[in-house]
């Protein structure tokens, strides 16, 4: 049976690193990223904004039925994105299916976070970065699905999240 896997956090925390090496773990892998389907609207309202809701749920949405598509054809997605708790309801509707769903969420201090992402796209992306530092800090529901990745190597994060994910500490029961 396929398997979807959420990768959640702040950007700079680790979710593609993690994402890749998750989904290669599988014979029928697959890595989709989140962050492609923001490139799609010709006039993207900042997505930290409150008015940008509407698009990021029509987004979201979109995410959750390409990752339930491939699930259906026997993938095991590994869905990679800043996908807040708050945003896990609306997903819920999408990935719903016989399929076990499990959601990690990132953590990573914010100068760390920051020097991650500037060394790839430089201090442009620093505002969306303290944004979803401090909106990912209580997710509550979620403590349960954290790991924390600042300063840990990327080898010792996945074998956290193979452990987690074989024991369900980070499944979704819906």
């Amino acid at each position: 049976m396929p398997s979807l896997v959420i990768v959640s956090g702040c950007p700079g925390s680790g979710k593609t690193t993690l994402s890749r090496a998750l989904a290669r773990l599988q014979p029928k892998g697959l890595h989709l990223l989140s962050d492609a389907f923001y490139r799609f609207p010709v006039a993207l309202v900042d997505p930290i904004l409150p008015e940008s809701h509407d698009q990021n749920a029509a987004i979201m949405r979109a995410v959750g039925r390409s990752a339930r598509a491939f699930a259906e054809a026997g993938y095991d997605v590994v869905l990679d994105g800043v996908i807040g708790p708050w945003l896990v309801p609306l997903l819920q509707q999408e990935l719903s299916g016989p399929w076990p769903v499990s959601y990690l969420l990132l953590h990573v201090p914010e100068l760390e976070a920051l020097r991650r992402v500037r060394a790839r796209q430089g201090p442009g992306a620093s505002p969306h970065v303290r944004h979803m530092v401090a909106a990912l800090a209580e997710p509550r529901p979620f403590h349960g699905h954290i790991i924390s990745t600042g300063g840990v190597p990327p080898a010792r994060v996945l074998e956290l999240a193979v452990q987690g994910l074989s024991e369900g500490r980070f499944s979704l029961s819906w």
